[in-house]
């Protein structure tokens, strides 16, 4: 609620030095293009697959990378949001962070909707109008048929910002000192702002107040963007199977040509990437991923300048890398980016926009981790030491129950004698916390395909401590 009475002020100032001037004289949606109305969407999907290429589950974790003003289905719903309704649910994809940005020389009305067919929408800003399905904090929300209905939308070309005062540096400075603050601030979470660095215009939703639902969000909304994110089951048209010692075969199952692909990989802080041109529908593809040491700079413009020539402008490309280099080019691990066909991209997630845009331009990034077996080996590695440490942990155990029973004669006869410490409980290997949202299907793939005894059933102990730990992580 801090956030929307704040937004009240911002309002304020904006209506002040809103300027009648139409827009595209001096600042057009993009270069040699004028009265025009251009909506550019980016985003990407993740998935997750063992060394042969089988999709393996997994858990939309990370959920404290966004600005607390994001909206959730709960908080939607006008109910309390819960900090576990969503790590709990597991899919074989997660679609992160798919913006919306809009282009005009004038302001604009237009209604906005996205589907998910196959999918589950769990977070989103602005608020919406409607959404499906319903929210329930006593029934899991299944995974299909999910939709986003923002209602009216208004759109404000940068330039309406611009006061009509006499110094043109006056107002410079108070142009961008209103659309800075016109928006929620997202400077403890930085790679949600990056997203803003475009020429779009200014996002506003109006949202009235329910009194049966008083947590609903209500008041006035500005963003750059309209943003939304979600989960999914459903495959994707490429495999990749891992063979070790830095190969790889890839296929495609889908109709069409697969474009830009970089098979990246990261370890012990050290950059690899090799780039492929494009794979044909029905295609196979041998992969070698090299041993040359990159920047992450020069992955960085590679991925943007293939970004470019699936159509976003520059900015958004630049936005989109920036937001992501952490994530793509420094965590750990070996994955695919690859251009997901725009025609895909519609079927996936339909969006309805009316009146029509002059012109819509949809760019998907599929990212597919895989788990190597080399890393299978190490995982599998950390599971031998876990089991044995577990042994090691019920043998101490059971030596303290004994001295406890020993404790409670010498107790029945002596008061003095202090209680005895809690049972002892074994820890969850470091290297495991520290994969995350791979943990699990790690673990699950190690349980899969071992064929000792002993490692399958350490395996099934730790995705109970995991399940433990997230859950506690996340109270």
């Amino acid at each position: 609620m801090k956030v929307v009475l704040s937004l009240f002020v911002v309002v304020g100032l904006a209506s002040v030095v809103l300027s009648n001037t139409p827009a595209g004289k001096n600042h057009p949606a993009s270069p040699g293009e004028t009265d025009s109305f251009i909506v550019h969407e980016w985003g990407t999907f993740t998935s997750i697959s063992g060394s042969d290429g089988v999709r393996l589950e997994f858990r939309p974790l990370i959920d404290n990378d966004l600005p607390e003003f994001v909206v959730n289905r709960a908080w939607q719903a006008g109910r309390a949001p819960s900090p576990v309704s969503k790590w709990s649910i597991r899919s074989f994809q997660r679609m992160e962070t798919p913006v919306t940005y809009f282009y005009t020389d004038r302001e604009r009305e237009v209604s906005v909707k996205v589907g998910f067919p196959q999918g589950l929408l769990t977070e989103f800003y602005p608020p919406v109008a409607t959404m499906k399905p319903d929210f329930s904090f006593a029934k899991r929300a299944e995974i299909g048929n999910s939709e986003l209905d923002w209602g009216r939308v208004t759109l404000i070309p940068t330039s309406h910002f611009r006061p009509q005062v006499a110094s043109p540096e006056l107002a410079d400075a108070i142009q961008k000192h209103t659309l800075r603050t016109i928006a929620p601030a997202s400077d403890t979470h930085p790679h949600y702002g990056y997203a803003r660095e475009t020429d779009s215009a200014i996002v506003h939703v109006r949202r009235t107040n329910v009194s049966e639902r008083p947590y609903t969000p209500s008041g006035d909304f500005f963003e750059k963007f309209l943003f939304y994110r979600g989960v999914g089951n459903f495959s994707l048209p490429l495999k990749l199977t891992a063979m070790g010692s830095r190969q790889f075969e890839l296929s495609n199952d889908g109709p069409d040509p697969i474009r830009s692909l970089f098979l990246v990989t990261v370890q012990a802080g050290e950059v690899q990437f090799q780039k492929y041109d494009s794979i044909a529908s029905g295609g196979r593809l041998v992969m070698e991923q090299t041993t040359t040491t990159s920047s992450i700079d020069d992955l960085s413009q590679a991925v943007a300048k293939a970004l470019v020539a699936e159509g976003l402008f520059e900015k958004e490309a630049q936005a989109m890398v920036k937001t992501w280099r952490d994530s793509w080019f420094q965590e750990e691990g070996t994955r695919l980016f690859y251009m997901l066909p725009e025609r895909l991209t519609d079927e996936l997630l339909p969006l309805t926009i009316q009146p029509r845009p002059d012109k819509t331009v949809r760019v998907m990034v599929g990212r597919l981790e895989v788990i190597t077996p080399e890393e299978e080996s190490r995982i599998t590695q950390i599971v031998q030491n876990s089991a044995r440490a577990r042994q090691a942990t019920a043998a101490r155990e059971a030596a303290r129950q004994e001295a406890v029973a020993k404790e409670v004669v010498l107790a029945s006869a002596n008061p003095s004698v202090p209680d005895s410490e809690p049972p002892a409980q074994p820890k969850l290997p470091e290297a495991l916390a520290q994969m995350g949202r791979l943990a699990e299907p790690a673990l699950a793939r190690v349980k899969y395909f071992s064929k000792d005894a002993t490692v399958r059933g350490e395996a099934d102990a730790l995705l109970k401590d995991l399940h433990e730990h997230w859950k506690s992580a996340h109270k």
